[in-house]
């Protein structure tokens, strides 16, 4: 297991850094409340929930394919270091660990679940064994578009997300995952079932969501990596995963908040979005 931020050399480089940093941005912060920019609190469902245990040692499971592993990332690091530093720096969560079976990326902690290729279904008849190992107390979700890519219709994805969903909220009782929709592939105009597919399928999300009970969220990723931030047409850029962790850590920053208060951070995203269109559950 290794510290999001672990010790030792390359860490308290990085800590000084951020402490340089944390100057500028505790400025912006504290404008940014001034002005009422912060976060709204959690969802009612989410509050009726017992909080997680801060004091203990967070693990976060990044699952999912080839966006989750970093394909199309400079680092091969996706979202994964991005979200790091909000985790510490902007909602000072220290005692975080990425967990998995896969390593990918040149972060300090380049555990993830990420399987190139992989369809819902694949992930779903391998998660037992995964959840059992590595005990995530949250799940970043992001899968389905080589269910689309493979031919899948969106009542298919819908159903596999489904049973995926069953898997993992009955191997951990207090687990709380975090669903990212699908960004539609984009191939000018190469791949038109399968992004369609997509978008009819990310229209169904949230009902998906919402039928796995109050444990589960949903993150719309669509909403805030347009087209121009993937790279090759199906995964995102360096932008593309900036912007990823953004709308991730938003969506799990009210899960995460230990004295009720979820902070502001400087918004990467070119417009805007609100919370109510980036985050529901």
């Amino acid at each position: 297991m290794t510290d999001l931020l672990p010790p030792g050399t390359r860490t308290s480089a990085w800590r000084r850094r951020s402490r340089v940093a944390a100057g500028s941005l505790a400025c912006a912060l504290a404008l940014a409340l001034l002005v009422g920019n912060s976060l709204p609190s959690a969802a009612s469902s989410a509050q009726a929930l017992p909080p997680l245990d801060l004091s203990q040692h967070l693990r976060i499971m990044p699952l999912g394919d080839s966006i989750t592993a970093g394909v199309g990332s400079s680092t091969g690091d996706a979202y994964r270091w991005d979200l790091a530093r909000y985790l510490v720096d902007v909602q000072q969560i220290y005692t975080a660990t990425y967990v998995g079976s896969q390593r990918s990326g040149q972060e300090p902690n380049p555990i993830n679940e990420g399987h190139s290729g992989w369809r819902i279904d694949e992930l779903t008849s391998q998660i037992d064994g995964w959840m059992a190992a590595a005990r995530p107390d949250v799940v970043l979700l992001h899968a389905g578009v080589n269910d689309a890519r493979q031919g899948a219709s969106a009542q298919t994805m819908a159903d596999r997300m489904s049973a995926l969903l069953g898997r993992i909220l009955a191997a951990a009782p207090t687990v709380r995952v975090v669903v990212g929709d699908v960004i539609p592939p984009w191939y000018g105009t190469t791949n038109d079932i399968a992004s369609a597919a997509v978008q009819r399928f990310d229209a169904m999300l949230p009902a998906v969501v919402a039928a796995a009970g109050p444990r589960v969220s949903l993150a719309r990723l669509s909403a805030a990596v347009p087209s121009g931030a993937l790279g090759d047409g199906l995964h995102p850029n360096d932008t593309g995963y900036r912007y990823m962790a953004w709308v991730w850590w938003r969506c799990m920053a009210p899960l995460l908040s230990a004295d009720g208060i979820t902070r502001a951070g400087v918004d990467p995203l070119p417009t805007p979005v609100p919370q109510s269109a980036l985050c529901s559950g």
